[in-house]
């Protein structure tokens, strides 16, 4: 059971929220599970909501790429609601089972593809070691652009700060979504 009630009808709100609860309907069709967290600081639920909007939609990344950039921080931050939610979605983006294992599991990189490592190692380093290498940064420049990198890493800073939130409210993924392994 989470820690603070999820908000995700209209009537659980008034005033300022309700344009916030709007703007998510109108982006999402409804409330999701993060988003029922943050909805307790309206401006953070619209405007994060927004965010995520720009990093995912914008098509700046492949949607596979984006889906492993985002597994990536789920298991950097060893959010098991994003993971549940994500690695479904990774796999029907068409990222292959080994490399969501890989990721899961924190092994090698060496069963990546160099495009998939590239965004792993990009993860891992700046989120597990709080440091970029100058190759990992290099390699990301290489595949990606200017732009593109800065996006991977934004994209993967969102989805630490909605790990913040779902992890401090205790926010369980649903019964029978994929399971994110225990570090050993």
């Amino acid at each position: 059971m989470p820690r603070l009630t999820p908000i995700t009808k209209r009537e659980q709100v008034s005033g300022d929220a309700l344009i916030a609860f709007d703007a998510i309907i109108e982006s999402r069709g409804s409330i999701n599970g993060p988003q029922s967290m943050q909805m307790y600081a309206p401006g953070v639920a619209r405007w994060s909501t927004a965010l995520n909007d720009a990093l995912r939609f914008d098509a700046v990344l492949s949607d596979h790429d984006t889906e492993l950039a985002i597994i990536t921080a789920a298991r950097e931050m060893d959010c098991e609601y994003v993971w549940a939610s994500h690695a479904v979605a990774a796999l029907k983006a068409g990222v292959r089972q080994e490399a969501i294992d890989i990721v899961a599991n924190d092994k090698s990189l060496d069963g990546l593809t160099k495009e998939e490592a590239v965004i792993v190692r990009y993860g891992r380093e700046v989120m597990g070691a709080h440091k970029l290498s100058r190759e990992a940064f290099d390699a990301a420049l290489s595949q990606f652009g200017e732009a593109t990198t800065i996006v991977l890493g934004a994209l993967m800073g969102y989805y630490l700060m909605i790990s913040c939130t779902l992890i401090a409210t205790d926010m369980r993924p649903a019964e029978g979504t994929p399971v994110l392994p225990k570090r050993r």
